[in-house]
């Protein structure tokens, strides 16, 4: 049976996973599918790549498989879980964490008025953001992805110490 990730498919993978993406310096980010992306997390690859998955918490195994498969901060899970859902970045281990809240997709309409909630958590080589309800600010990321140029091999310096903004 395939697992493709496709935009267009309506119910979600196996585990919730909605698409994925590998991203290596120099290249365009790669769509993979639910086996490649376990096969990702369960071997070491190359050091400068790095995974984005976005799952869908409404499946029922979505969190269970987070669990079991991820290397995720307790503060994670308690985020998903807590009744306050104010917009935040916290630095908890080795990892970011973020709470935004964000405009629902409608795919019936261009204009929408709720609002939904995104959770994130960066580490090192992995980003995984997960959701409840379609959101637009999502859809845009992974829209920009596919269309995006490769990926410089040296991120440019963004931090207020380098003017110059050269690579670093």
């Amino acid at each position: 049976m395939n697992h493709c990730i496709d935009y267009s498919h309506q119910d979600s993978d196996l585990f919730g996973l909605l698409y994925g993406f590998r991203f290596r310096p120099g290249e365009k980010g790669e769509q993979i599918d639910s086996a490649t992306a376990l096969q990702a997390l369960q071997q070491p690859g190359d050091p400068e790549e790095f995974l984005w998955l976005h799952l869908n918490l409404a499946h029922a195994a979505c969190e269970r498989w987070m669990q079991t498969h991820l290397d995720l901060p307790e503060e994670f899970f308690e985020a998903l879980h807590e009744g306050s859902r104010s917009t935040r970045i916290e630095h908890v281990d080795s990892a970011l964490l973020a709470v935004v809240n964000d405009v629902v997709f409608n795919f019936s309409s261009m204009v929408s008025s709720d609002i939904s909630t995104l959770w994130v958590c960066a580490r090192s080589r992995l980003l995984i953001s997960a959701r409840l309800q379609p959101l637009h600010s999502v859809d845009k990321l992974r829209s920009s992805v596919k269309a995006a140029r490769a990926f410089a091999r040296h991120w440019p310096c963004w931090c207020t110490c380098c003017a110059t903004r050269a690579k670093c």
